[in-house]
């Protein structure tokens, strides 16, 4: 048999062509991204996206910087709180009365100077807290408390210092509470009945005085002063002119050790200068000159 061969299949020239022209566009087109890719460096299309966001944030932080220095915050802030209060005014919330509990020693016109209120403020503009300090400040509050009560009242209570003692200081006389606190210099004829002291220290020590005083009352109401000696300890003025000489340390004892002492033979209506209490469980009594000379003078035979 012989071999048929069959006729071999090609494209058509103006086909194969066209394939080949749009190879050499395509290759060029390529060659040509890649050099314009070359020509920009790597970091370039990350530092576009990095400005693309930063630039809104600088021009927001301008402007807020801008509205700061002008003081744009500050003045919107101020309207807006502004029409706020007086809502709160055309609500009824306005300052109508004032009270004030556990007033005694501090004057009036002080309290109201204080507190910073008048009738008719906006209640919701008004500051308890600095009401308070302001308060704490005078001489006699030792302690206050301020409240809004809405809808038209504040109120404010008092606890007020407790005279201890006269302090007597360069010729003069000073009122002061147990924390050794000033109160006042003025109209201290209503305080006669309280203890003056002495010495520069004094304020400091009075009240660890007063209080072993007070657990021997028979002996305390006779006693008018106090003076501090040497910033060590304390010697008593007694009404009478008689003094009576206390040790540094256990003042208690040692005046308990007098008050009974006192109760079993009293020794300080006699005619003594002063009781010296600072040798332990023991009273050294120093008898006035007079006394002295009638013990040596002879007997008169009648």
């Amino acid at each position: 048999m012989s071999r048929v061969n069959k006729p071999a299949l090609c494209a058509p020239r103006d086909l194969r062509t066209r394939t080949a022209e749009r190879a050499r566009s395509a290759t060029q087109k390529a060659t040509q991204k890649a050099n314009r890719r070359r020509s920009w460096p790597r970091w370039t299309g990350t530092a576009l996206k990095f400005g693309m966001v930063a630039l809104p944030v600088v021009m927001l932080g301008g402007a807020g910087t801008w509205a700061y220095q002008t003081g744009w915050f500050g003045q919107m802030g101020n309207r807006i709180t502004a029409a706020l209060i007086d809502l709160t005014v055309d609500a009824g919330l306005e300052v109508q009365e004032v009270l004030v509990e556990g007033r005694n020693e501090t004057d009036r016109n002080a309290v109201m100077a204080a507190i910073q209120v008048k009738r008719g403020d906006p209640i919701m503009q008004f500051d308890p807290e600095a009401a308070r300090a302001g308060l704490e400040r005078l001489r006699w509050v030792a302690n206050a408390t301020v409240e809004r009560r809405l809808p038209n009242t504040v109120f404010v209570k008092l606890d007020e210092r407790r005279p201890m003692a006269l302090w007597q200081r360069d010729g003069k006389l000073a009122l002061i509470d147990r924390d050794g606190e000033v109160l006042t210099e003025r109209e201290l004829g209503r305080y006669n009945n309280l203890l003056q002291i002495i010495g520069a220290d004094a304020p400091k020590h009075a009240q660890e005085l007063l209080g072993h005083l007070s657990t021997v009352p028979a002996l305390f109401q006779r006693v008018n002063a106090a003076t501090r000696i040497g910033g060590r300890r304390w010697d008593l003025h007694l009404a009478n002119g008689v003094i009576i000489r206390l040790p540094e340390s256990d003042i208690g004892g040692a005046l308990h050790h007098l008050a009974d002492q006192e109760a079993k033979q009293p020794v300080l209506d006699r005619d003594i200068v002063a009781v010296d209490l600072r040798l332990p469980d023991r009273l050294v009594i120093q008898t006035s000159t007079a006394a002295a000379q009638r013990r040596r003078a002879p007997e008169q035979k009648i």
